[in-house]
């Protein structure tokens, strides 16, 4: 069942925040941001806790460049709008493992964000 949700009828689709009921168990990112003061490049950790969908994007693939080899982990993170407010560029670190966030498609109109995420090699 889905909910009403007036500004739904500006896109044209209906609020499919309920649809990720059932599939979201909770999840901490923690949140790098970069400053420069001085010259100086500082970083700060911000911990977020909320409730969505970690899954893989894509098969994950080795990549062979003249620079060596790579291989690519690609995640996609689906969230209720509002709970998960990151931006293109943004680093997080899941389990560990440093991710950059490389799209996002808001479709907050209708209730969820999504995310596309690529492993960070440092």
């Amino acid at each position: 069942m889905f909910n009403y949700n007036p500004n739904a009828t500006l896109s044209g689709m209906p609020n499919m925040s309920t649809t990720l009921n059932g599939w979201e168990v909770p999840l901490t990112l923690t949140k790098i941001t970069q400053s420069i003061s001085e010259g100086d490049a500082s970083f700060t950790e911000q911990q977020i806790n909320f409730m969505g969908v970690w899954q893989p994007l894509s098969q994950e693939r080795l990549q062979s460049k003249d620079i060596g080899q790579r291989s690519w982990e690609w995640i996609w993170i689906h969230a209720k709008a509002g709970t998960l407010n990151l931006t293109t560029a943004d680093k997080v670190i899941f389990n560990g493992k440093r991710y950059k966030v490389m799209a996002v498609k808001d479709y907050s109109l209708n209730g969820f964000i999504e995310y596309e995420l690529v492993r960070d090699y440092q």
